[in-house]
C-alpha cells in the first residue's frame, strides 16, 4: 500500500507539470483521486489543496487576461475611424492569441485568428490574412465547431480581392451551406449577394441573377445600405443583358424619399440604367450626383475605396462611348487606394484612350505600366503557391521529426522506469520524476522554438519573391548537372562493357554485351538530350531517334545493307515517357537488324511516330522475313520483346506486333498532362 500511494503521488505530480489547459488538470486531478485512499493523506506532507489552487487560479487568471486583450483588439477594430492603428490592434490580437494557445483553446485561437486575418485585409496583406484564415477553419473543424461562415465570409473576401474567383466562389458557397446548416440567418442577405458578385465576375449571369433574388426575397431585413448595394449590382446585370427598363424598374421600385446612407449607389445604378436608355443627360446629372454624396460622406478607407472603384467604372464606361476626355479625368481620379487589379484596367483605359486620341507617348507608358502591373499580379499569385507548399512541407516534416522524437522519449522512459524498479523502488520513481520533467521541459522549449521559428518565416515569405527566380534558376541548373552526370556515367559503363567484349569468345555473351551496351546508350541519350535542352523535362523525340537510328546503324548493321526511313512528328515527351520510347524503338530496330534479313539483302526500316488527338502513335516496321507462324500465340518469347511488353505497360499504352509484308510493331499510349504529373509524384 505505500507503494501504491507513492506512485499515484508521482503520476499527480506529471500531471501537473504536463499541464498546459483545465483538461489537463482535471485529468491529473482524476488519477490522483481515481481511488478512496488520497495519495496526500497519512505518510505524506505535499500540500496538494494549495497546488490544486494556485493551478486553478493561474488557469483562471490566463483566461482572464486573454479575454482583455482579445476585447481591446476588437473594440479598436470595429472603432467607427478614418484611420485605425493596426499595429496596436495586431498586437493585443497576437498576444490573446499566444495565451490561448498555451492554455489550448482552439475555439478561442480560431476566433482571434478571425480578428488578425481582418486586420491584414484591411491592410491590404491578403497572403498573411488567407494563412491566417486556413489556421482557424482547422481549428475549428478539429474541434467539430459549426459556427464557421465568419471564416468562409472572410476567406472570400480575401480570394476575391486577390482575383482567385473560383476559389471565392467555393468559400462564399460553403457559406451559405454553414449558415443553412447552423440555421444562423441574421447574414443571409450578405452571403447570398457575394455568391452572386462571384458569379457575375466568372460571367455566369444568370446564376447570378438568381443569388442575387434570393438576397432582394428579404429585402425587409437587409440594411438599408446592404439593399441600395445589392439593387445595384442586380440592376447592372440586367444592364448586360439588354433588360434596360427592367433594371430602371428596379432601381426606382427601392427608391429612397430621403437621402439615407449608401445613396450613392443608387444615383450610379440610376446613371448607368439612363445611360443604357439613351437618356445621357439624365445620368450625367446621377452620376455627379453620386460623386458629390462620396464626398460629403466622411473619408473612411473603405469610402475611398469605393469611390475609387466609382471613378474606374465611370472612366471604362466612357471610353466603352468613346468619350475619351471625359473618361480619362474619371480614370486619372480612380488611382488612390486602387487594388493592383484595378490599377492595371485603369492603365489598360488609359492605352485605349490615348491611342484613341493619337497621343501615343502617354498610351505606350499606359500600356507598359498595365503590362507591368499585370506580370507582378501574375507572379505573386505563382511566388504565394510556391511558399504555401513550401511551408507545408517544412511543416509536416518538423512535426513528424517532432513526433518522432517524442515516440523515442517514450520507449526510453520505460526502459528506464522498468530496470529502476527492478533496482530500487524509491530511487527507479525519482528518476522518473526527473527525466519526465526533463523531457516536458524540453519539448516545451522545442515548441517555442519551432513556433518563433514558424513565425518569423511567415514574415519573412514577403521578403523572398526577389529570390524566387534565382532559386528556380539554381533547381534546374542543378537538374541539368544530374542529367550531364548520369550520362557520364552511363558512358563509363558502355565503355567498360566495350572493353569487356574485346576479351569474350562466346558469341551469345557477346551479343548480350552489344545489346546492354544499346540500351544503355538508348538512356544516356534521353539525359544527355536533357542537360543540353532549355527545357529540363522535355525531350524533342524526332531529334532523340535520328541520333539512335545513327547509332545503331553504326555500331550493329555492319554491312549497310539497310536503309533506314524516318517519319516522325514535332513532338516534345516528358522524361517519363521518353526512356520507355528510347528502349522500344532500340529493342525493336536491334530485332529487325539482327533477324528480319537473314540473308543479307536489301532491306528497308521504317520508324514512324505521330501525335493523334490524345494519343502518340509509335510504329516500328521492317519488310524482312516477318514473325514465323508458330509463335502466334506467344510472339518472340525473347528478353527483348518481354521488355517491349513492359515498357508498353509502363506508358498504360497498348502493344500489337503483326505480320505486314514484314514485322510491324506498334505503340500506342495517351499524351501526359500536368494532372497525370502530378498524380505520379503524389
Amino acid at each position: 500500500m505505500p507503494f501504491l500511494k507513492f506512485m499515484r503521488v508521482i503520476l499527480f505530480i506529471l500531471f501537473i507539470f504536463a499541464a498546459c489547459n483545465k483538461e489537463q488538470y482535471h485529468t491529473a486531478e482524476n488519477v490522483a483521486g481515481d481511488t478512496s485512499i488520497s495519495p496526500w493523506n497519512h505518510d505524506t506532507t505535499l500540500p496538494a489543496d494549495s497546488l490544486r489552487i494556485s493551478t486553478v487560479e493561474k488557469v483562471s487568471q490566463m483566461e482572464a487576461e486573454a479575454n482583455r486583450l482579445l476585447q481591446s483588439g476588437k473594440r479598436l477594430l470595429q472603432e467607427n475611424k478614418a484611420e485605425k492603428n493596426y499595429a496596436e490592434i495586431i498586437s493585443l490580437l497576437n498576444r490573446s492569441l499566444h495565451i490561448y494557445t498555451e492554455l489550448g483553446d482552439k475555439n478561442r485561437q480560431a476566433d482571434v485568428l478571425n480578428y488578425l486575418s481582418e486586420c491584414y485585409l484591411n491592410e491590404d496583406k491578403l497572403i498573411t490574412a488567407d494563412n491566417h484564415l486556413q489556421k482557424a477553419l482547422l481549428l475549428f473543424k478539429s474541434t467539430g465547431h459549426e459556427h464557421i461562415h465568419e471564416t468562409y465570409h472572410l476567406l472570400q473576401l480575401v480570394h476575391n480581392i486577390r482575383g482567385n474567383l473560383e476559389k471565392s466562389l467555393h468559400y462564399s458557397l460553403e457559406n451559405v451551406k454553414s449558415m443553412v446548416q447552423t440555421k444562423d440567418t441574421v447574414h443571409a442577405g450578405l452571403y447570398y449577394h457575394f455568391v452572386g458578385e462571384n458569379y457575375s465576375a466568372l460571367g455566369d449571369r444568370q446564376k447570378s441573377l438568381e443569388w442575387y433574388d434570393k438576397a432582394l426575397n428579404i429585402k425587409n431585413s437587409l440594411d438599408t445600405k446592404l439593399l441600395y448595394h445589392i439593387v445595384n449590382v442586380t440592376s447592372k446585370e440586367l444592364l448586360l443583358l439588354n433588360k434596360n427598363q427592367e433594371a430602371l424598374d428596379l432601381i426606382l421600385e427601392v427608391a429612397p424619399f430621403e437621402k439615407s446612407s449608401g445613396i450613392a449607389e443608387l444615383e450610379e445604378a440610376k446613371g448607368y440604367a439612363y445611360s443604357a436608355l439613351g437618356k445621357q443627360d439624365m445620368a450625367n446629372r446621377h452620376f455627379a450626383e453620386m460623386l458629390r454624396l462620396y464626398d460629403n460622406e466622411s473619408r473612411s478607407h473603405e469610402l475611398i475605396r469605393k469611390k475609387s472603384l466609382a471613378y474606374l467604372k465611370l472612366g471604362s464606361y466612357y471610353v466603352d462611348r468613346e468619350q475619351y476626355s471625359k473618361a480619362k479625368g474619371y480614370l486619372l481620379h480612380s488611382f488612390p487606394f486602387s487594388s493592383v487589379s484595378n490599377m492595371a484596367k485603369a492603365n489598360l483605359m488609359l492605352f485605349k484612350a490615348d491611342s484613341a486620341t493619337g497621343n501615343y507617348r502617354d498610351a505606350i507608358s499606359y500600356y507598359q505600366t498595365y503590362k507591368k502591373l499585370n506580370d507582378s499580379i501574375f507572379n505573386t499569385e505563382k511566388s504565394r503557391q510556391i511558399q504555401e507548399i513550401k511551408i507545408r512541407y517544412e511543416t509536416v516534416k518538423k512535426e513528424n521529426k517532432i513526433s518522432d522524437l517524442q515516440n523515442e522519449n517514450v520507449v526510453k522512459s520505460m526502459e528506464l522506469d522498468r530496470a529502476n524498479l527492478i533496482k530500487k523502488l524509491i530511487l527507479g520513481g525519482l528518476v522518473l520524476l526527473f527525466t519526465a520533467s526533463l523531457f516536458l521541459y524540453k519539448g516545451h522549449v522545442d515548441k517555442k522554438r519551432i513556433n518563433r521559428v514558424l513565425l518569423s518565416q511567415k514574415e519573412e515569405i514577403a521578403q523572398q519573391n526577389n529570390t524566387l527566380q534565382e532559386l528556380l534558376s539554381e533547381k534546374e541548373w542543378l537538374i541539368k548537372e544530374i542529367h550531364h552526370r548520369v550520362k557520364n556515367n552511363l558512358q563509363i559503363v558502355m565503355s567498360l562493357l566495350n572493353t569487356q567484349s574485346r576479351y569474350i569468345k562466346n558469341p551469345e555473351i557477346y551479343a548480350a554485351i552489344k545489346k546492354s551496351q544499346s540500351r544503355l546508350f538508348a538512356i544516356s541519350l534521353i539525359h544527355q538530350k536533357l542537360y543540353k535542352s532549355d527545357n529540363s523535362n522535355l525531350i524533342d523525340i524526332n531529334s532523340y531517334i535520328e541520333n539512335l537510328l545513327r547509332y545503331l546503324r553504326e555500331s550493329l548493321d555492319e554491312g549497310s545493307h539497310i536503309k533506314y526511313e524516318l517519319d516522325v512528328d514535332r513532338i516534345m515527351l516528358q522524361e517519363d515517357q521518353a526512356i520507355p520510347v528510347g528502349l522500344i524503338l532500340n529493342e525493336a530496330i536491334t530485332n529487325a537488324i539482327k533477324y528480319a534479313f537473314p540473308e543479307q539483302d536489301k532491306g528497308v526500316i521504317k520508324v514512324t511516330m505521330k501525335s493523334e488527338k490524345d494519343y502518340y502513335v509509335l510504329s516500328i516496321q521492317d519488310n524482312g522475313t516477318g514473325i514465323q507462324k508458330d509463335h502466334s500465340k506467344d510472339v518472340l518469347p525473347s528478353m527483348g520483346m518481354t521488355l517491349i511488353k513492359g515498357l508498353s505497360k509502363q506508358l498504360n499504352g497498348s502493344l500489337k506486333i503483326e505480320n505486314n509484308n514484314g514485322t510491324l510493331i506498334r505503340v500506342m499510349f495517351r499524351h501526359i498532362t500536368i494532372s497525370d504529373i502530378y498524380a505520379q509524384h503524389t
